[in-house]
């Protein structure tokens, strides 16, 4: 009896301790989510620039291209109209600070191209340190005392007017499974979806859904089915 009121004051024990670091990992999970927020605004921002500097690339090299025409034709007439060097040197000078423009746009789309990467990788990190917080919260509690269970914080007057447990939130958003998907274990592509969506909700990451549905690219298309890896399957995550 001794080994046993021992064995259950120490599980006893760290229940509490589990509990007063529930509202730590709420915290943090909050902070996570505001940080992800903050960095999806930043890759939005970096990307609306580099699109913008993609079309002005593509503009000036469409400009290049014609006052390379433009050369070309003035260095036919040159032959015969001397009065026309003038417009072939004026050429040549557009055409030189075209393509510095060119060069610096180049290295700056390089540079945001960069930038999204580094966005991209920042992301993935903190999708994954959320699913693991979100997986230390909700097994840890579970674990069963020897012989003396304490009452589920559920029912507790404490609890209930406390702030949910860091499980509760990933269990209410994957209960509530969007109308597209057909049945446990895939979704049906609808207008909007992207990989990188459909990863953040069903909590699992881009990789492994193109390994589940053995995609070379992140390209998909409307109505098309898609297999969610095992981790992202709802059940697998509701208190039974």
């Amino acid at each position: 009896m001794a080994a046993t009121r021992i064995a259950a004051a120490k599980k006893e024990a760290e229940f509490q301790e589990l509990r007063r670091q529930v509202p730590l990992l709420i915290q943090e999970s909050a902070e996570a989510h505001k940080a992800e927020a903050q960095l999806r605004q930043a890759k939005a921002e970096q990307q609306q620039a580099f699109d913008a500097k993609q079309t002005e690339l593509t503009a000036l090299r469409s400009e290049r291209d014609q006052l390379r025409e433009a050369k070309l034709e003035l260095q036919t007439q040159a032959v015969q109209l001397p009065p026309l060097r003038d417009a072939l040197a004026q050429a040549r000078a557009a055409e030189t600070t075209v393509q510095g423009r060119v060069k610096e746009l180049e290295l700056s789309v390089a540079s945001l191209t960069s930038d999204l990467d580094k966005l991209t990788g920042e992301l993935e990190q903190l999708r994954k340190g959320l699913a693991g917080n979100r997986g230390k919260s909700a097994v840890k509690p579970g674990k069963p005392a020897s012989t003396h269970r304490s009452p589920p914080p559920a029912k507790s007057e404490a609890t209930s007017n406390h702030a949910p447990s860091p499980a509760a939130e990933p269990a209410s958003r994957l209960i509530s499974a969007p109308a597209s998907q057909d049945r446990p274990g895939h979704h049906i592509v609808a207008p909007g979806d992207t990989l990188g969506t459909l990863a953040w909700q069903y909590g699992v990451t881009v990789e492994e859904l193109k390994t589940a549905n053995g995609l070379q690219s992140e390209v998909i298309r409307v109505g098309q089915r898609l297999t969610i890896p095992v981790d992202g399957l709802p059940s697998l995550h509701l208190s039974p």
